[in-house]
């Protein structure tokens, strides 16, 4: 039979041990969080950019969300990702960042939409290419 003595013992450490663990499990799953007044978004390539919110009222910012959209769909619980690669987030964002003349943004816009929408063709256009010389 165990003592009372020893089961006291046995009840602290497994409590020592209970909070150790819980410790490590919240350090381990932490979540961040976006600063007041920015949002987190990721590029295609996984990358994370923290972006102001007052960009999300550009024309080039809608036009970046409703191609997520179209593309992932709307994310429930997880990140807004965009279907670009960063270093074209990164040009785009350095455009956001001044206000920038209305010619600017919509030529923006018009290379967003043509990537958007040469993209299929142009590589149905190279493997046309690649079946000829075949």
């Amino acid at each position: 039979m165990v003592s009372s003595k020893r089961l006291l013992e046995m009840a602290r450490k497994w409590k020592k041990m209970a909070i150790l663990e819980k410790k490590r499990i919240l350090s381990s799953t932490r979540i961040v969080v976006a600063s007041r007044g920015h949002v987190f978004v990721y590029s295609a390539d996984k990358r994370r950019f923290k972006i102001p919110l007052t960009y999300l009222s550009s024309d080039i910012f809608k036009e970046l969300l409703k191609m997520s959209e179209e593309e992932f769909g709307l994310p429930t619980n997880g990140p807004v990702t965009l279907p670009f690669d960063a270093s074209f987030l990164e040009y785009l964002l350095s455009l956001l960042k001044f206000p920038i003349p209305m010619e600017v943004e919509r030529a923006a816009l018009v290379s967003i939409s043509n990537c958007r929408c040469h993209t299929p063709t142009l590589l149905l256009g190279e493997l046309h290419k690649q079946q000829v010389v075949l």
